[in-house]
């Protein structure tokens, strides 16, 4: 279902980027200037970042620089601030990115000129880990495990809302992103983009950079992706038995081959740290995912309150 606008040649497509920004100072100050420091045409596109109820002085921050400051304080979730940034925007296309991320400089460029020559209706564009000086386990484990997003784009045809390129049509078309999620959200979404005949393509060249969790951090992210996987599989007609056998498998060790091949076909450089470690790293990952789907479950189904106020 392709439905794209016609571009001039000699003109560039006006893109809305949008970034969703919760208790981040700093991270905002640096995705902002990234943001800013784009080689695309600095009058065909804007920046409209939306606080999702900072507690800190994210939003004094935001605004010290030439974007379009909004706010979501009603609902915390990623994806309603950033339908509150779509509804706003004026681009014929919307650039997402998360806070956490730093765009390369050719960001913006490679990720529509791969829009429009290869005639998609939505991109992922490459994320690219960084490490602290430690390079921890967990760091490993996190960029070995998750936002894989050319293997989800190639397998599933689903990718993450981090890096994001996507004509307004298909939002047109099949509606905003799910509000009530914390997590999943994005993958619920651009599934049923491509189901519905619209065309997902990886771009390698739209790149962000992106700092690997340590293991506190991964743990709590890990919980919040648990947590959104239910509605996902549901989504995807699987049984809630079928869901409560995956929960219970959930608490076995991931197998140490396993772990070991995913290191050596995914980890960039040599790995300082044990596989043993980030075996250790990824069973303990895998207990906090799995508690978060449990979480969820008795959330849906016998109202357990789930726990407030997450942050990203």
């Amino acid at each position: 279902m392709n439905n794209q606008t016609q571009q001039d040649p000699g003109k560039s497509l006006f893109v809305s980027v949008v970034v969703p920004a919760l208790n981040a100072p700093e991270r905002t100050r640096t995705c902002l200037e990234a943001l800013l420091d784009q080689t695309y045409p600095r009058d065909c596109y804007e920046i409209i970042v939306i606080d999702n109820g900072s507690t800190d002085t994210t939003p004094q921050v935001i605004r010290q620089y030439p974007v379009v400051f909004l706010s979501e304080d009603n609902i915390q979730s990623p994806y309603a601030a950033r339908n509150r940034g779509i509804r706003q925007a004026r681009g014929e296309i919307i650039a997402m990115i998360d806070i956490n991320c730093t765009a390369a400089p050719g960001w913006l460029t490679n990720g529509i000129e791969v829009l429009t020559s290869k005639k998609a209706d939505l991109i992922g564009g490459q994320v690219t880990f960084t490490f602290s000086p430690e390079k921890t386990a967990a760091e490993i484990f996190d960029s070995v495990s998750n936002v894989q997003i050319k293997r989800n784009i190639e397998n599933r045809g689903v990718t993450k809302g981090g890096n994001l390129f996507v004509r307004r049509s298909v939002f047109d078309s099949i509606g905003l992103f799910p509000e009530h999620l914390r997590s999943g959200g994005d993958v619920l979404w651009t599934g049923q983009a491509t189901r519905a005949g619209f065309t997902l393509l990886y771009a390698p060249g739209a790149e962000v950079f992106y700092p690997a969790r340590k293991l506190f951090p991964l743990m709590k992210k890990q919980w919040r992706v648990g947590r959104g996987q239910p509605p996902i599989w549901m989504d995807e007609n699987i049984g809630i038995l079928k869901i409560w056998i995956r929960i219970l498998r959930g608490f076995l060790p991931p197998g140490l081959g396993m772990v070991k091949q995913r290191v050596s076909e995914r980890a960039s450089g040599a790995i300082e740290r044990s596989l043993f470690s980030i075996w250790l790293a990824a069973w303990a990952c895998v207990a906090a995912t799995n508690l978060g789907r449990i979480n969820c479950l008795l959330n849906r189904f016998f109202n357990f309150p789930a726990k407030k106020n997450e942050t990203a």
